[in-house]
């Protein structure tokens, strides 16, 4: 999804300003604090009994702490699920864990820390300080490690309608005269069924002008109930912004 955002954008794009009607509809902004540890070395260390005071050549480490903060714009949220179980219940069939959106939209709350390894070893806390018309959330399921690809099976709960951020995660203050819209509704709804590389995609998508939901597959389509979706395996989600 985001090379086909980009993509898009560098087709679309105006010679003039270099924006485009993705950017529009698409693109907000993070605040992005790196939070990086190295090491430091002092070149001289003191030394003295109290009465005769001096310093010794050498070098000893010490912590050093690095903050940046910067600005970057984003097409699409991507959000941390939390690890499936690893053991089985009393019945011997593995648990499906379940997590409210809202927990794993604490990541851009400004505070959760988010550690990352490359391009080094840094601590990331992220804020929304800009909400696009169109806000896409991508569920990292996938995770691929030296041998294969892992799919998380854990089931997010979310809202079909009237997902109010203000309530979960700080954003800031509008402009005078203007007014904080930060309550989306569910539009479109990207499922992955099966395992990784063998399993297949669902669309759900509503279709406004009647208030109606469709399941798509390939060429079927068939409508469905807001509840269907709801109870989905969400993969990425696109919401709509309240006027």
């Amino acid at each position: 999804m985001s090379w086909l955002l980009n993509t898009l954008h560098g087709d679309l794009k105006s010679s003039k300003n270099g924006s485009s009607i993705i950017h529009q509809c698409f693109q907000g902004e993070l605040e992005v604090v790196k939070e990086i540890h190295g090491k430091a070395i002092a070149e001289k260390k003191e030394i003295g009994d109290g009465q005769n005071n001096g310093y010794e050549e050498g070098g000893t480490e010490v912590d050093k702490v690095v903050m940046e903060t910067s600005r970057m714009p984003f097409l699409m949220l991507g959000l941390d699920l939390p690890p499936p179980p690893l053991f089985k219940d009393i019945m011997e069939k593995n648990i499906i864990p379940q997590v409210p959106l809202f927990n794993i939209l604490k990541k851009f709350d400004g505070e959760s820390v988010t550690e990352v390894v490359r391009p080094r070893l840094a601590r990331m806390r992220y804020r929304v300080m800009k909400l696009p018309q169109y806000l896409i959330l991508h569920m990292r399921r996938f995770t691929k490690n030296n041998f294969f690809v892992e799919k998380n099976p854990t089931l997010v709960n979310f809202p079909v309608k009237n997902l109010e951020l203000k309530d979960y995660i700080p954003l800031p203050a509008p402009r005078e005269n203007n007014k904080l819209r930060s309550k989306y509704d569910l539009i479109a709804n990207i499922v992955h069924d099966g395992k990784p590389g063998e399993g297949s995609y669902r669309v759900f998508v509503q279709r406004k002008s009647e208030e109606l939901w469709y399941e798509m597959q390939d060429l079927h389509v068939s409508e469905t109930l807001p509840q269907m979706v709801a109870l989905s395996e969400a993969y990425m989600q696109i919401y709509e912004q309240q006027q």
